[in-house]
């Protein structure tokens, strides 16, 4: 879904996720209760929504270890981000190849203070100008691929459950909690219980 809507503008991503519940939720009622249907719907779609998100924190460090050349530089410049309450202050770095000088295009952020001016480090630039250097330790996609594949089991999962608890109800499965007391006897009597 995520594929499908990544360069809609915000409005009709809305609208297509929105269906797409909807559509879910149809499909989920034929399956199970329909409290437990929208409920599981609900899931599906919050899960599927964030777990694309989190595949697009991954794209751009995917697309910078594949199209990016590994370049020596060194940090010429650095600036903070304004002090705003209680949010850190990232820092920028303006980057010069250390070969001939030129200027990398873009800063390179972090989330603290790392280098000094001065400092060499080996980044990944990329060649087109549209993704911001980063070194190779931040350009790491396995914690957002892992986040993503993680939540895509959770909305898989959420599914299951109504499967498996229409299933139940129709009685293709084992009876319900309750409908049968100790060894096998009805509730209200057998094998020692209270009489109703």
């Amino acid at each position: 879904m995520y594929a499908v809507s990544g360069g809609l503008p915000a409005f009709l991503q809305v609208c297509l996720w929105g269906v797409h519940g909807v559509v879910l939720a149809l499909l989920l009622r034929r399956l199970g209760p329909t409290e437990t249907a929208l409920g599981a719907a609900l899931l599906a779609v919050a899960a599927s929504a964030a777990a694309g998100y989190v595949a697009g924190l991954a794209r751009e460090d995917l697309t910078l270890r594949q199209r990016g050349e590994q370049v020596a530089v060194t940090v010429v410049a650095e600036r903070l981000d304004p002090a705003e309450g209680r949010k850190g202050r990232h820092s920028h770095y303006t980057l010069e190849r250390a070969e001939d000088g030129s200027t990398i295009p873009g800063e390179m952020e972090t989330t603290s203070d790392l280098y000094d001016v001065g400092r060499r480090l080996t980044v990944l630039v990329d060649p087109e100008g549209e993704i911001h250097p980063r070194t190779p330790g931040q350009a790491d996609p396995a914690a957002e691929l892992t986040g993503a594949a993680g939540l895509m089991l959770v909305a898989v999962a959420g599914v299951g459950w109504v499967a498996w608890r229409g299933r139940r109800r129709e009685g293709g499965g084992a009876s319900p909690p309750g409908a049968a007391g100790a060894a096998g006897h009805p509730r209200g009597g057998g094998a020692g219980g209270p009489a109703a």
